[in-house]
C-alpha cells in the first residue's frame, strides 16, 4: 500500500468537499485551504461526505468482484478475460488492489481522531459521525480479510514520516479483534435512528448486520444468534415483504423498504454510472456474464412444481425474449440459451413502453444502482444457518420457508431435509435460498468460503468449464487461491510486502 500516496489523496478530498447539510449532497470546497480544517461541525460533514465517496468508489465495483464473480452464479458471455471464470486470476488485475479500500480506511482513521477535537463540539454533536466512520471502517476491514487474509492493520492517519510508511500483513485474528473493537465503538456512538434516509449511512441496524456476519465467518454461532436477537428480534423497523412486487421494491426503492438495512447511495448526476450493469447487465453492451444454468433450472424447476412459483425468477432475469404482448410464454430449461436471458434486470423497474420487453434493462451508460449492502432477508438466513449448527434444524427450516413464501414459493422445506439431524444436508438447503436471494449482491463466494464449500462446488464446475474450452482438466487446483491475490503494485510501494504474496500467486 503506497502511505504517501494515501496521505496525498486525503489532503484531496479536503479540497473536494463542502461542508454542506447532507452527506451525499457533494459540491467544490471554495477557499478553506486543508490547514483550517476541522475547525467546526461543517469540516465534520463534508469529510464524512468524502468518507461515503471512497467508500463507493471501493464497493461500487469491488462487491461483485471479490464476492460473486468466482463462483458458481455466473456463466462466460464470452466477453470477459475468462481469468475469474477459470479460476485463473493473477496479481497483474487492478480489481484485486485494496488501494480504494485503504484510502476509506484512512479517512476513517482521520475522522476518528479528528471529530473529537473540533473547537467548541459536544459529543452529542459528533458521537453518531465517529459511529459512522467506526462502523465504515470495520467492513472495510471485514472485507480485506474475506478477500486476501493477512493484510496490514492502519488505524491512525499516517504521521509523513516515510519510515512509518512501510507496514507488513497482520494475522486474521488480531484484525477480527480490531474490527469487533470498531463494532463496538460504532454502536456506543451511532445514534439510534431507524429513517428512511438513514438506510444510506452506517447505522444501529447496519453494525448488528456486520457483526452478525462477522461473528458467522468464524463460525461462533451462538454470538451471532445472540447479537440476532438482542436487535433484530421483534424489531418493528425491520420486515419481510409480503409479496414478490415488493420484493422487487427492495432495490428499485430501498428507502420505503422494511428489508433494507444498509444501501449504496449512487446518483448518475454525482457519480456517473454504476459500473454493476455492465458487469452482469447492461442493455447497450455486451456483459461479460449472465446467471448460471444451475440456477436458471432451479428457478424452472420450482415454476412446475405445482408448489408456487418463484417470483424472483422473473424480477431477476430478463425476458426481453421471453415476452410475447405482455404474456410471459411458457419456459423450459432450454430458453437458458435464448439470446437475451442473460441480462440481469434485479435493479431494474417496468419498461414504460414494455413492446419487446417487460424490464426496462439498465444502460451501463446512466445506471443508477443503490446497491445493497446489508438487508433482513440476509440477517435472518445467517440466523437460519445459526440455529442449524445449533442443534435447531427445524427453526432454521422454518425461515426458508419464510423467505420463499414472500416470493410465492410455498415448498415446505421441512420435507426436504430427509435428516434434521444431518446438520451439511440442511446447510445445503440454506445455502441454495441465500443463492437464490442474493443473485448479484456479492453474497455467493463469501457464504462458500465462510461454509468450507468452495473446493466441494466449485471444483465440478471449473472441471466442466475445462473440458469445455478443451484446456486440461484440473479443476480447482491449488487451495490457496480460495483468497485473491495482493496487486502487484502493492510490492513496489510497501517493500514490507516483499516475498509475503499469498500462494500460490506471484508478486510480478
Amino acid at each position: 500500500m503506497n502511505r504517501k500516496l494515501t496521505y496525498i489523496i486525503t489532503v484531496a478530498f479536503l479540497l473536494i468537499f463542502t461542508g454542506c447539510e447532507d452527506f451525499l449532497d457533494r459540491a467544490p470546497l471554495s477557499d478553506i485551504p486543508p490547514s483550517t480544517y476541522f475547525a467546526n461541525k461543517g469540516d465534520m460533514r463534508s469529510w464524512t461526505a468524502g468518507i461515503y465517496d471512497s467508500f463507493q468508489k471501493t464497493l461500487s465495483l469491488g462487491h461483485l468482484e471479490w464476492g460473486d464473480i468466482r463462483s458458481d452464479n455466473y456463466h462466460t458471455t464470452s466477453y470477459d478475460d475468462g481469468k475469474a471464470y477459470m479460476n485463473a486470476i493473477e496479481s497483474s488485475q487492478s480489481q484485486y488492489s485494496w488501494s480504494d479500500l485503504y484510502k476509506t480506511i484512512n479517512m476513517c482513521n482521520v475522522a476518528i481522531e479528528k471529530y473529537p477535537l473540533i473547537p467548541n463540539i459536544t459529543k452529542a454533536e459528533y458521537g453518531d459521525f465517529l459511529g459512522q466512520a467506526f462502523g465504515i471502517r470495520a467492513l472495510m476491514y471485514f472485507y480485506a480479510i474475506r478477500v486476501w487474509g493477512n493484510v496490514p492493520l492502519v488505524t491512525k492517519p499516517w504521521d509523513g514520516d516515510t519510515n512509518s510508511a512501510f507496514i507488513q500483513r497482520t494475522a486474521v485474528d488480531t484484525i477480527k479483534g480490531q474490527i469487533l473493537s470498531d463494532i463496538d465503538n460504532a454502536l456506543q456512538y451511532l445514534a439510534n435512528t431507524v429513517s428512511n434516509d438513514r438506510k444510506y449511512y452506517f447505522n444501529q441496524g447496519a453494525v448488528k448486520a456486520l457483526k452478525i456476519d462477522v461473528h458467522m465467518w468464524f463460525h461462533e454461532y451462538q454470538l451471532a444468534l445472540d447479537t440476532y436477537n438482542s436487535y433484530f428480534e421483534n424489531n418493528a423497523n425491520y420486515a419481510l415483504v409480503p409479496n414478490e412486487s415488493e420484493w422487487k421494491k427492495i432495490f428499485l426503492s430501498p428507502t420505503e423498504s422494511k428489508e433494507t438495512i444498509f444501501n449504496m447511495a449512487w446518483d448518475y448526476v454525482a457519480d456517473g454510472s454504476h459500473p454493476w450493469a455492465q458487469r452482469v447487465g447492461a442493455s447497450n453492451t455486451n456483459n461479460p456474464y449472465k446467471i448460471s444454468q444451475g440456477i436458471f433450472d432451479e428457478f424452472i424447476g420450482r415454476l412446475y412444481s405445482k408448489k408456487g412459483k418463484d417470483g424472483r425468477f422473473w424480477n431477476v432475469l430478463d425476458t426481453v425474449k421471453l415476452w410475447n404482448n405482455g404474456n410471459k410464454v411458457p419456459l423450459s430449461t432450454t430458453h437458458w440459451s435464448t439470446s437475451g436471458i442473460e441480462k440481469c434486470t434485479k435493479y431494474s423497474g417496468v419498461d414504460p413502453k414494455a413492446s419487446a420487453s417487460y424490464w426496462l434493462v439498465l444502460s451501463s451508460s446512466n445506471a443508477d444502482i443503490d446497491i445493497s449492502i446489508y438487508r433482513y432477508a440476509d440477517v435472518m438466513l445467517l440466523k437460519a444457518e445459526a440455529l442449524n449448527q445449533l442443534g435447531q434444524p427445524a427453526e432454521a427450516l422454518k425461515i426458508i420457508n419464510n423467505i420463499r413464501k414472500r416470493v410465492g414459493y410455498t415448498s415446505d422445506a421441512l420435507t426436504e431435509a430427509i435428516d434434521l439431524n444431518d446438520k451439511k444436508a440442511v446447510e445445503n438447503i440454506i445455502l441454495k435460498e441465500r443463492q437464490l436471494e442474493f443473485i448479484a449482491e456479492g453474497k455467493r463466494w463469501f457464504d462458500l468460503v465462510r461454509t468450507g464449500r468452495v473446493i466441494e462446488v466449485m471444483d465440478p464446475v471449473l472441471k466442466a468449464r475445462q473440458e469445455a474450452v478443451g484446456v486440461p482438466v484440473t479443476g480447482f487446483g491449488d487451495p490457496g487461491r480460495i483468497l485473491c491475490p495482493i496487486y502487484y503494485r502493492e510490492f513496489e510501494s510497501n517493500p514490507a510486502l516483499r516475498g509475503d504474496q499469498n500462494p500460490p500467486y506471484t508478486e510480478g
